[in-house]
């Protein structure tokens, strides 16, 4: 059975007439009229505060680029509005969109944006199954669905459906022609459809030549109802807090029309630990096919590496909402039994990948925290990621988030957030 509809049926006619305005998806690094950012008041483990996180960012933001804050209510946005006064954050630059919803990464079911050389946008509406958690028609993913066709009419601009079920966080372009995307995403949101298929949409909608398949994002980022993590050191069991099931931005990311940054692990590092040692696999199955890859022109990639953080262990205790979850939809497949009740070991979603990049700005996240038992390898790594982004992003400042409050509901920076890139007439 398949889902793509009979206006897309995938031929190379029917593509280049969807493409006849040169509609494209331009690299992050390319110019921005807005940022669009989810803002959700969360506690999903106690004592973690998403504003925290949120307010940082804000700030950073409204000095370079529009930020358009996404609230689900009036109450949320007089509660946003006070958390920026309260602060001293300039309000000249931020504007305010309402819209019900109930998760806070707005890259995944937000406007997805595309560009002409008229000088026009348009937004893509993408089917949406929360993460390939619920099924499409649930009433989640029903309200989440239809985000990106309100935000068009919002704005005022053409909004073109496809059947397929897929996030932003999962696409990755260089904004010439190249996208990469990860089989283990796509096939699973979209169980019945051949990879055929699912690229002439991606060609239709993007305005796309060339589509890499990765295989496998992090360990940490496979379904985080499928199973448990080794405790710390080693001892005992733990279980992710969310995860957005393997996006590509958790892992691999275009920094340029020719770079691509990877995820590493080093030998050492998969000697001491099974979790790396399964994530360098895994990095080094994607990094030999992006190796012998080439752009839409024919050319190499150049291949930037960077750290995957240390996995860091925070208690969740039967009141947090980060408990709830995992103890409401956790299944047994690895024969584990979630021990409702009890407090657990669980471990945020981290990534030195999640970044966004926006106009004179970078924001990378990092985790080090003094006096909580954290290993003075993840305080290096923090300044090994840093040190990278500034090195890639000479042009531009590069500021660390400490996302933690955020990763607990199982995404980062770049997966709460969603560009508006600048049209331009050629």
């Amino acid at each position: 059975m398949t889902m793509i509809p009979a206006s897309a049926n995938g031929t190379e006619e029917n593509i280049q007439m969807e493409n006849i305005d040169n509609w494209r998806f331009p690299g992050e690094f390319e110019d921005q009229d807005a940022v669009w950012i989810g803002w959700l008041t969360k506690e999903y483990i106690s004592g973690y505060y998403t504003d925290d996180v949120f307010l940082e960012i804000v700030n950073e933001l409204q000095e370079n680029v529009h930020t358009i804050i996404c609230v689900p209510n009036d109450d949320q946005k007089k509660h946003v509005e006070e958390v920026l006064n309260g602060n001293n954050v300039p309000m000249n630059n931020i504007s305010f969109y309402e819209q019900k919803f109930t998760m806070l990464y707005w890259r995944d079911f937000g406007p997805i944006f595309v560009v002409n050389d008229k000088g026009e946008k348009r937004i893509n509406d993408f089917n949406f199954n929360c993460w390939g958690y619920f099924p499409v028609s649930d009433t989640q993913s029903l309200m989440m669905e239809r985000i990106d066709r309100d935000a068009a009419k919002y704005l005022g601009v053409e909004s073109v459906m496809t059947r397929i079920t897929s996030e932003g966080g999962d696409r990755e372009f260089n904004g010439k022609g190249t996208m990469l995307v990860t089989e283990a995403c796509e096939f699973q949101r979209n169980p019945n459809v051949a990879r055929e298929e699912i690229e002439s949409e991606f060609k239709r909608l993007f305005g796309v030549s060339n589509i890499i398949w990765l295989k496998k994002g992090s360990v940490e980022d496979d379904p985080y109802d499928s199973g448990s993590l080794p405790g710390p050191g080693g001892v005992g069991i733990a279980y992710r807090s969310a995860s957005a099931n393997n996006h590509m931005d958790e892992y691999c990311r275009f920094v340029s029309p020719d770079t691509i940054l990877l995820a590493e692990v080093s030998v050492e590092e998969a000697a001491k630990d099974p979790i790396a040692a399964e994530n360098r696999r895994r990095m080094e199955d994607n990094y030999e096919i992006l190796k012998n890859s080439v752009d839409q022109d024919g050319n190499p990639f150049k291949i930037v590496r960077m750290p995957i953080p240390d996995m860091i262990y925070f208690t969740a205790n039967p009141t947090d909402e980060a408990y709830f979850g995992l103890s409401t939809f956790y299944r047994s497949y690895d024969g584990t039994t979630f021990p409702v009740g009890d407090p657990v070991n669980i471990v945020p979603a981290q990534s030195y990948c999640n970044f966004l990049i926006t106009n004179n700005l970078v924001l990378g996240q990092k985790y080090y925290m003094e006096n909580i038992g954290m290993p003075d390898s993840l305080k290096e790594k923090d300044r090994i990621a840093e040190e990278t982004l500034k090195s890639l992003f000479p042009d531009r400042k590069v500021v660390m988030v400490n996302t933690i409050p955020i990763n607990f509901g199982g995404g980062g920076i770049h997966c709460s957030t969603q560009q508006e890139p600048k049209a331009k007439t050629e």
